[in-house]
């Protein structure tokens, strides 16, 4: 069966997206944008009466495509809650690899170029990382009594987090995996203490495996 017809302002918010991402969110001009999207300028301004507003819709847009292609796809490699944190990880790696270095986290790479002057955007992008926090969290809530009850697990979730985006930030800069890698295997000693209530005990085997490869639908971003 085909597809859904994408629509002009789908398109428009696609390309955004891998243009934001490539080239930065000052250097990437609307004029750029329409003609990549094949798109209008009256069409352009029916939906996004300001550049803003058109970026207000591409971090929608990266986070549905995070909740579904991200957390949504580690839920069915491994019923471990654990084990999906680190399928979560693998995604990341892959995504590297895949785009040669030359892309990391497109919350990390906006929220590094954009300051106070855009606090709508600021506002989305700290709803963003909060809202994957929250998912992080989520999971570690699902490894119950194998984490000590004095856990902070809202403090661990960001933790993973920051580790995640750090790592990818390194390994951009280094064009290899090896800092990515690095920073995960820590992660994967010290969820593994956490695990064994015994801080003489062996760290539990983590696998980490990347979600599988997506089906293209709507929400699915070319550089992703």
């Amino acid at each position: 069966m085909a597809g859904r017809r994408t629509t002009t302002r789908e398109r428009l918010v696609r390309t955004a997206a891998e243009l934001f991402w490539r080239q930065g969110y000052a250097a990437t001009g609307v004029n750029a944008i329409m003609q990549q999207a094949g798109a209008t300028s009256g069409s352009f301004y029916h939906f996004f009466p300001t550049k803003e507003d058109l970026l207000l819709a591409v971090l929608d847009h990266v986070g549905e495509v995070v909740e579904d292609e991200v957390f949504g796809a580690a839920e069915v490699v491994t019923d471990d809650p654990i084990e999906r944190i680190f399928a979560v990880v693998g995604f990341y790696r892959r995504h590297l690899e895949d785009n040669e270095f030359v892309l990391g986290s497109p919350l990390g790479t906006l929220a590094a170029e954009l300051g106070e002057d855009h606090s709508q955007v600021r506002l989305k992008l700290e709803q963003l990382f909060a809202s994957w926090a929250q998912r992080m969290e989520g999971l570690l809530d699902g490894v119950g009594k194998r984490l000590p009850a004095s856990t902070d697990r809202t403090a661990l979730a960001r933790l993973v987090l920051s580790a995640v985006e750090g790592a990818l930030i390194q390994s951009r800069v280094a064009r290899s995996v090896a800092p990515f890698d690095a920073v995960t295997s820590q992660l994967q000693t010290y969820l593994g203490l956490l695990t064994s209530h015994d801080p003489t005990a062996a760290p539990a085997a983590m696998r980490v495996t990347s979600p599988p490869r997506q089906r293209s639908r709507e929400l699915d971003w070319r550089a992703w």
